[in-house]
């Protein structure tokens, strides 16, 4: 399950897997500093282990602040998490973040799944139930 830091209430990540729908639910919010980062990484891998291979993703930035390179490298592990644990497709969920989901596309390399936009949560659900 997810952990919420108390330390910045701005900063933040929630992660989630959904067996029922073989889905991992993620919400990042605020500016991540590198341990919250790390932890959200340790938290996708753990995770996602629970889900079948061929999994969906919904990734809600919506409230994501850019991250320094560091981070931004931490979260590229969890990319490949992702695709090493057989992810079939992830929706960004990006409303206003623009910038957040710019730096998204750019942190690792070739994700190995198909990638999509969506405004909202729900947005991102019925695009992944349309699969």
């Amino acid at each position: 399950m997810s952990k919420l830091w108390e330390s910045n209430p701005m900063a933040g990540f929630e992660i989630e897997a959904d067996r029922t729908e073989n889905r991992l639910h993620m919400e990042l919010r605020g500016s991540l500093d590198q341990a919250q980062a790390e932890e959200a990484v340790e938290t996708v891998e753990r995770e996602a282990a629970k889900l079948s291979p061929g999994f969906d993703v919904v990734n809600d930035i919506s409230e994501f602040k850019p991250l320094s390179q560091d981070v931004a490298d931490t979260i590229a592990d969890g990319k490949e998490i992702l695709a090493a644990n057989d992810a079939a497709a992830l929706v960004r969920v990006t409303g206003d973040s623009a910038l957040g989901d710019m730096q998204f596309s750019r942190v690792g390399g070739d994700e190995g799944y198909e990638v999509t936009k969506a405004e909202t949560v729900e947005e991102a659900e019925a695009k992944l139930g349309d699969r």
